[in-house]
């Protein structure tokens, strides 16, 4: 009698385990292939990439995203260097420095100035700042100030990530530099 029931329990188990991929919802095209469990891929006629997502209110259709962070949008020249995440830079034949830059109202291009510089990348290490650091023993103790108050968590000296780390390593040189 126990095996019976243990042969059962384990072919439920199997079942459960098994990766048939659920069947599209109305609304999704026929021959659109799967991604993920809500989610389809179909491209149409024109080699337009859809995604179907189901939702708790019925299924999305959405155009899927173009690949790349510094994916040139339609206008700015095919020679155009990204300068930033949404800023192009492109010379033209006359010598010209252009600027392309992606806003809301959409692409404008403008004349590079003369005394131009890009936007250095945000500093990381700023908020580094803000957290501080306390050694318990086995343990350091991590705070940084929210919006809600203070945040604290604790980890052990032999877990720490990069940048528990290197807030580890500024804490400890604080405390020799006013030795």
């Amino acid at each position: 009698m126990k095996l019976s029931f243990a042969t059962l329990f384990l072919c439920f188990a199997l079942l459960a385990q098994s990766k048939v991929a659920p069947a599209p919802p109305a609304g999704v095209p026929a021959g659109a292939k799967i991604v993920d469990s809500s989610t389809w891929r179909w491209v149409d006629k024109s080699g337009k990439a859809w995604l179907y997502r189901t939702s708790p209110f019925g299924v999305m259709k959405t155009e899927e995203p173009k690949d790349g962070a510094n994916a040139r949008p339609d206008g700015v020249p095919a020679g155009a260097t990204a300068i930033a995440a949404d800023t192009w830079r492109a010379v033209d034949a006359l010598g010209k420095t252009w600027l392309y830059k992606v806003t809301p109202a959409g692409l404008l291009k403008t004349e590079q100035p003369a005394d131009f510089k890009p936007a250095a990348a945000p500093d990381t290490d700023a908020a580094l700042e803000l957290i501080s650091a306390k050694d318990e023993g086995e343990v350091l103790r991590f705070s940084k100030p929210g919006p809600f108050g203070t945040y604290s968590w604790t980890r052990k000296k032999t877990e720490l990530n990069a940048d528990e780390t290197a807030v580890w390593e500024r804490v400890r040189k604080e405390k020799v530099a006013k030795k």
